[in-house]
């Protein structure tokens, strides 16, 4: 009885999606997260220890100045990499929808203008 307690206290604690805590009084826009996606520098790196390996990618300290997320200015976290990402992609997927609504749209009217109907002013 006592081990099932336990476990049902650990798997409450640990295993149950729990709303995020959050120091910013209001969340990026999409529109932010792109744009400070947009000016953050990339480059080629090494790790010491896997030094035959090239890199690509945002250094931790420009990311958590950028963005700051995560729990250390050493890291990335998987997570907020990937929902930086998905948000970047939905404010482009947003645009580019917008940008072809717009193409498809019949161009404004620009013929001249009409007394009556069916019939224009010289």
């Amino acid at each position: 009885m006592r081990i099932a307690a336990l476990v049902r206290g650990f798997a409450s604690t640990f295993l149950r999606p729990r709303p995020p805590r959050t120091e910013r009084a209001e969340p990026l826009t999409r529109t932010q997260i792109l744009a400070l996606l947009d000016d953050l520098p990339v480059s080629e790196w090494r790790y010491d220890w896997d030094p035959d390996t090239l890199h690509i990618g945002p250094m931790a300290q420009d990311w958590r100045a950028a963005f700051g997320y995560g729990r250390r200015e050493t890291t990335i976290d998987v997570v907020d990499g990937q929902g930086v990402l998905i948000a970047a992609v939905q404010e482009l997927s947003r645009r580019l929808r917008h940008l072809e609504e717009q193409q498809a749209a019949p161009p404004p009217c620009r013929c001249a203008h009409t007394t009556e109907p069916g019939k224009r002013t010289p």
